[in-house]
């Protein structure tokens, strides 16, 4: 079953950040040396030396902490930096920074630990910065997102965990726009509007052992032009969709896990849709590897969108498995081009077990079993590279256009 495409923009949150980029902003008393740490930073203040929190900011009526200089330790002391869940008055987020847990402009080598954010428009926010650190930080319950790094180089966030994010057009638990070699290790990204991570003209990234859970649209989205990255053992359970590729080129999608995909709610009444395991709408060479769908609402592994005539080109699709799909398992749509499927697993699907549209795929050792309709479904013409296996599938015939043993 074909998919909505979905050009998924940067939230219009995140495209005012660009225009803010170039603006001087006004700062306040910064705090350094010895008062740093000895005194208790307040909603608002600038740091320029290590700090640590003593207790709780709450309710915040703009940013919470700003950091002013490179090198440098923010230890929340598993303390809590809390807005107060409204847009800050008199800060017009066009022409400054408004409403950010902890804003990071420009500064590098910064580390921030051990506490939480809440209630912001986004909990953390990294920009033009490099080799910063977030480490044991949950950002919660704001309105854009948890985390966001713009502009960023080389960071890191590690054991921290990004839900609850409002909006359902962007609210998203992490998102890297224009940011390269960044590492997003051993996270949680739950219960978001949007989506878990999100990236947008990131290269070079590594998403890697993620838990990724009831996001509404998808656990993870690279999108355009999202290349080189490597996504690797991550776990995406009751997402909308688990992982989607939009014009993302030489990525690497391997060995993650994803169960019981739920779909994108429709209207109410109509139900829900794309409730894909992985899905590339576009995109080159990318390899998909590895991987483990179970229960796809729809399909398990898709390449290319039939109604809107687009496609990848030359992806490997190489040693998943793909069970108990409600529809087919694995689907090339006709616009697809070159793509090679060797040495997959479709089990229990709805429908076919490989459902092949497009003439210039390749199909090598692939086996289907006890798939409601046929084990392999393919147009004629497609390239057979042989060794293709079908059994147990509900239409007699096993394959066609293709030899089965």
């Amino acid at each position: 079953m074909p998919t909505k495409l979905r050009l998924h923009a940067a939230p219009a949150t995140l495209v005012s950040l660009a225009v803010i980029l170039a603006l001087a902003v006004a700062g306040v008393m910064a705090l350094s040396g010895a008062e740093a740490a000895n005194t208790q930073p307040k909603c608002g203040d600038h740091i320029t030396a290590d700090t640590t929190l003593h207790h709780d900011l709450v309710n915040c009526p703009n940013n919470g902490i700003i950091i002013g200089a490179d090198n440098v330790t923010l230890d929340l002391n598993y303390h809590t930096i809390d807005g107060d869940g409204t847009p800050a008055a008199g800060c017009d987020p066009e022409t400054d920074f408004c409403d950010f847990g902890v804003l990071n402009r420009g500064h590098d080598g910064v580390t921030v630990v051990h506490g939480s954010e809440r209630e912001f428009d986004i909990g953390v926010f990294v920009v033009r910065a490099s080799h910063n650190r977030l480490l044991g930080i949950s950002a919660s319950g704001n309105q854009c997102c948890g985390f966001g790094f713009f502009r960023d180089t080389r960071s890191v966030i590690r054991n921290s965990s990004g839900s609850g994010s409002v909006a359902r057009e962007g609210g998203n638990g992490i998102f890297l726009i224009e940011s390269h070699h960044v590492r997003i290790l051993h996270n949680s990204f739950r219960n978001n509007g949007d989506q878990g991570i999100f990236t947008a003209d990131s290269t070079h990234n590594l998403i890697k052992g993620n838990r990724l859970s009831r996001n509404r649209f998808v656990g993870m989205h690279l999108g355009h032009p999202s290349d080189r990255n490597r996504v690797v053992h991550n776990r995406s359970v009751r997402d909308g969709g688990g992982i989607l590729m939009d014009r993302a080129d030489r990525n690497v999608i391997a060995r993650n896990r994803i169960s019981h995909p739920r779909g994108v709610p429709r209207v109410v009444g109509e139900g829900r849709k794309d409730a894909e395991g992985i899905g590339i709408d576009a995109g080159r060479g990318n390899l998909v590897a590895h991987n483990v769908v179970v229960h796809a609402g729809t399909i398990g592994i898709r390449l290319g969108i039939q109604r809107f005539a687009v496609g990848s080109d030359n992806t490997v699709v190489r040693r998943n498995r793909v069970r108990g799909s409600g529809g087919d398992a694995f689907v090339v749509n006709e616009k697809d081009h070159h793509s090679l499927l060797k040495r997959n697993v479709a089990t229990g699907a709805g429908d076919d077990g490989f459902d092949i549209e497009s003439r210039t795929a390749k199909l090598t050792k692939n086996r289907a079993v006890r798939n409601h309709d046929l084990g392999i479904e393919a147009v004629r013409g497609v390239i057979d590279g042989g060794g293709n296996k079908a059994s147990g599938n509900g239409h007699p015939r096993q394959c066609t256009h293709i030899v089965c043993r």
